[in-house]
């Protein structure tokens, strides 16, 4: 394969976002220069924020309408696509550059079966003139080979009906079905656990060889870069700061940048100061789950109720679970891809019908969602969010007391802001759109509306999976000391194993909706008698390696 011609050149790229108020902003992208040789794996790495989702969006022409390039060029296989039409730019969208998108229950339609989806991908080109026999036979052969053997039936699907790994492989199956020159990967195995990204890597890079698939990969997980990309390119507010082989630049780095973070991806105790909890297990829980069976029926709401799938099992995701959540414990739930996680979340939560018991000892939990983006209003200032959470806890009146309306007002502020110090945010702040903060500044929103509740216990689904390595750590810290300090309990869903090992005192491990393995963290992950966990463990050697 040749790999020496650059199939894509970006010379001089900048780019910035001008308002009225502010018509000569800051870069986003400042001076980026780079090439794509044809038939390698690319990979560009650096912090929230820094530019990468943006270099793939001009690349893509997805840019948003009040982004402006002032300079610089981008080349693709040529020609000049900041001089094509929008029409030009769009035909080429799927045909010739695809995109896989970092959050797959985003990207597909809730109301739509995949194989409609997928049509769709195909049908948009009018030069792709197929029957619809031919085009469904494209979409059998093309699922069959993103690994699901049951094609026809997965086409009858809806995505709630998938697994998270499952609605990223219907994803790369749509950007390949039109077999493009260039492939963007914008953070593709962030949510996945450990075997499924192996699996998801593998077929990416079969792809590339078997379709002569070029691939842009951006991610935040270092190590998922240093055994998949050829190269690898640093960003930092911008700018690309450091670019070598794979090998060469997560090794042996030059930029101190980049040290930093392969030094905060591997998320050391010491580094970060982390002080673990002791938990006494002769208290009372304070939340206590037992035989809990649920899942979903024909529609998403149907779940147990429908009685002849109870009777056969066929569509239920938990089958008898049972856990309990100690006092000021961090307690780790872990498991791949479809084991029942957060179909538990939201049973425990009561989001979905099921069967068995659930006891709380407290009235006031809080819940971090894996994607800060979905669950803040974005028409709405931190400060509306932090005053809805006040306002829907069962301490509002205590924290608002009895004075005068001036002096009410006045406790709520100062127990907000008293809530965001304590989450590493500022005043400042308050009045920010969820869109003016970074990744991990909206993560920590999410946490101090659960803290403004004073909850007993917080139930964290994947909190720091869409977070880059220093984001990762920072929040790391502030969760770690949030459960010292503030006495708070924390049940940690996570793919990342290594976050489990350094703060979680127990574990338990789900696959196929039923607790295969529990215990002592060190126990579990050291001699794993399940194997899930074997599993899982042998998916994070191969993986992350020497940052573990």
């Amino acid at each position: 394969m040749t790999r020496h011609i650059h199939i894509v050149k970006v010379h001089h790229l900048t780019l910035s976002f001008p308002t009225r108020k502010n018509p000569n902003p800051k870069p986003v992208l400042d001076d980026v220069d780079f090439g794509i040789r044809d038939g390698e794996i690319l990979g560009l790495i650096g912090n929230s924020g820094c530019g990468k989702t943006m270099t793939s969006l001009a690349i893509a022409g997805l840019l948003p309408e009040n982004a402006e390039i002032t300079s610089g060029s981008i080349k693709f296989a040529g020609k000049d696509l900041l001089a094509m039409s929008p029409k030009e730019r769009r035909s080429m969208l799927g045909k010739d550059i695809g995109m896989i998108f970092q959050e797959p229950s985003t990207a597909l339609d809730p109301l739509m079966v995949i194989g409609k989806q997928l049509e769709e991908v195909l049908t948009a080109h009018k030069e792709n003139l197929q029957s619809k026999e031919e085009r469904r036979k494209a979409i059998i052969d093309m699922l069959k080979l993103v690994g699901f053997p049951n094609a026809e039936e997965i086409m009858t699907r809806y995505p709630h009906q998938l697994s998270g790994g499952q609605r990223q492989r219907v994803l790369i199956a749509g950007a390949a079905l039109l077999k493009p020159r260039l492939l963007i990967c914008d953070e593709p195995t962030s949510s996945l656990d450990t075997v499924t990204t192996i699996s998801i890597l593998e077929l990416l890079k079969e792809l590339c060889h078997k379709l002569h698939i070029t691939i842009l990969f951006i991610s935040h997980d270092l190590s998922v870069v240093r055994g998949f990309c050829d190269r690898v390119m640093v960003m930092r507010d911008g700018k690309i700061v450091d670019r070598d082989t794979a090998s060469e630049i997560l090794t042996n780095p030059r930029n101190a940048f980049t040290a930093e973070l392969l030094t905060n991806a591997r998320l050391d105790t010491r580094i970060l100061g982390l002080e673990p909890v002791k938990v006494d297990y002769e208290k009372e829980p304070v939340l206590t789950a037992k035989d809990i069976t649920a899942g979903y029926g024909r529609t998403l709401f149907e779940g147990i109720k429908n009685k002849k799938a109870k009777d056969s099992g066929t569509n239920m995701v938990l089958k008898g679970v049972s856990l309990d959540v100690y006092p000021n414990e961090i307690l780790g739930l872990i498991g791949g891809s479809g084991s029942g996680k957060t179909t538990l979340i939201r049973s425990l939560l009561g989001l979905l019908p099921h069967s068995g018991t659930v006891s709380i000892r407290s009235d006031r939990i809080g819940v971090i969602f894996q994607d800060p983006v979905s669950c803040l209003n974005p028409a709405h200032t931190i400060k509306w969010h932090m005053l809805e959470a006040l306002n829907a806890s069962s301490r509002a009146k205590e924290i608002k007391g009895s004075g005068t309306w001036q002096e009410r007002k006045a406790g709520v502020l100062k127990r907000i802001i008293e809530v965001l110090d304590i989450c590493g945010l500022e005043e400042k702040h308050l009045m920010r759109h969820p869109n003016e903060l970074s990744g991990g500044q909206r993560q920590r929103v999410a946490i101090a509306m659960c803290l403004i509740q004073d909850p007993s216990l917080i139930i964290a689904d994947e909190p720091f999976s869409s977070l880059d390595a220093s984001s990762s750590a920072e929040l790391l810290k502030l969760v770690t000391d949030i459960n010292r300090e503030q006495h708070t309990a924390f049940l940690l869903i996570t793919h990342n194993i290594h976050i489990v090992r350094q703060i979680a005192p127990r574990v338990i491990v789900m696959s196929d909706g039923v607790i295969c393995e529990e215990g002592i963290t060190s126990d579990v992950l050291n001699d794993p008698k399940s194997e899930a966990a074997s599993a899982l463990l042998a998916a994070e050697r191969q993986i992350h390696g020497s940052f573990s």
